[in-house]
């Protein structure tokens, strides 16, 4: 649908309430930053279960690079003074009628500490969505400039919100080291099943293919212990390969990593890949690896788990608990390389005897039973309504 820059609010349908996602981006699809590709799936079926709803984004230039899709967008220029907004953006919260909420996605964004206020003066309710942000892991990076920052201006945001998203136990958990709140809820991420490709039981592999699907960011993802634990595991006399998709700054780093580690052999990066070319390289993993040190809710390990992939996964996933309920994967506690390569085995046992595929057709169920959109759409929708 066309982008425009001033929004004229249109009632729908299911309710007179409109909902507004606030998000740093295009919300584009077709990109690595996760957040955007969550609020794109939420607004998807949000409009098409009938809400009104539409998206703002703040972006540094207003070209519509991004699919067409059934929900509006608003693009808003970024200011180079980031606590700035423009004074399009400023109009356009004065014109909101009252019957709005707004949900902000993404935490440390300082225009957002600005738009709080304006809502607040206006008398329009918002939700607050930190995405992963607020998770004891997360605060560890760059500590001291975020808890100086948090306890001048996130504490605001938190303070005046309707309600606190959180996606995982984790950060659910964590936050009270943070501040004390009452307005936080546990709802995760969820997925479209009609927009991912499902291949059933698929043929077997000659050796074990583990795979990554994400944005190359070493202490974030924990590749440096991925790569690490996938050495230790060749070194114990398994045979596997492992298959990166994506890209990022750190990509350069963790290459030279496998050339000093001597298994360049066994790993392939893809660069970034999208849509069916992206699906078809997934296909193939037996193993859906994500290592991560921080998270919110990544999407990747659903869009593995709904092809029928079984996923290995650190405790800062926060979907370890969902994947041991179902015996969808290999979740683990200690994000270590000695640990990885152990779990890894496992998967090869599973492998060598055929069964492991019988995790994958659990993690399929798991997706269908637990992450569905439309369950999370409901959910969220219940607290825009209160």
């Amino acid at each position: 649908m066309q982008t425009t820059i001033l929004p004229t609010p249109i009632k729908t349908k299911k309710s007179t309430l409109q909902i507004i996602h606030l998000v740093l981006g295009k919300a584009n699809p077709q990109r690595m930053n996760g957040v955007n590709r969550v609020v794109h799936q939420l607004a998807t079926t949000q409009k098409k279960m009938g809400m009104d709803v539409c998206v703002w984004g703040l972006s540094e230039n207003l070209e519509e690079n991004f699919p067409e899709r059934p929900f509006t967008t608003y693009l808003f220029l970024q200011k180079e003074g980031k606590f700035k907004i423009p004074l399009s953006l400023k109009y356009a919260i004065e014109q909101l009628d009252k019957n709005t909420v707004i949900q902000m996605h993404g935490a440390f964004i300082p225009e957002f500490y600005t738009i709080a206020k304006l809502l607040k003066k206006a008398n329009i309710e918002y939700l607050f969505t930190p995405h992963g942000s607020y998770s004891r892991a997360a605060m560890k990076k760059s500590k001291w400039m975020k808890k100086v920052y948090f306890n001048l201006y996130e504490k605001h945001l938190i303070q005046n919100a309707k309600n606190i998203q959180l996606l995982g136990i984790n950060e659910f958990e964590d936050m009270d080291l943070l501040m004390k709140s009452n307005n936080k809820v546990l709802i995760p991420n969820g997925l479209s099943l009609d927009d991912i490709p499902y291949f059933g039981t698929r043929p077997r592999n000659e050796q074990l293919i583990f795979g990554f699907c994400g944005r190359v960011d070493t202490y974030h993802k924990g590749l440096d212990l991925m790569i690490k634990g996938f050495a230790n595991f060749l070194e114990r006399g398994n045979h596997a390969t492992l298959e990166i998709i994506g890209d990022g700054k750190d990509r350069k780093n963790l290459e030279a990593l496998t050339e000093e580690l001597g298994i360049t052999n066994h790993i392939t990066f893809h660069g970034k890949q999208f849509g069916q070319e992206k699906f078809d390289i997934i296909r193939r993993f037996d193993l859906f690896l994500h290592t991560s040190r921080m998270e919110g809710f990544p999407m990747a390990i659903l869009e593995a788990a709904a092809m029928g992939i079984p996923c290995l996964s650190s405790k800062a996933t926060n979907i370890n608990k969902y994947i041991n309920d179902h015996q969808a994967g290999f979740p683990y506690e200690n994000n270590t390389p000695e640990i990885i390569a152990i779990e890894m085995e496992r998967a090869n046992v599973l492998f060598e005897n055929g069964t492991l595929h019988e995790r994958g057709l659990n993690a399929r169920k798991m997706v269908e039973q637990a992450f569905q959109w439309e369950q999370v759409a409901e959910k969220l929708y219940s607290l825009y309504a209160q």
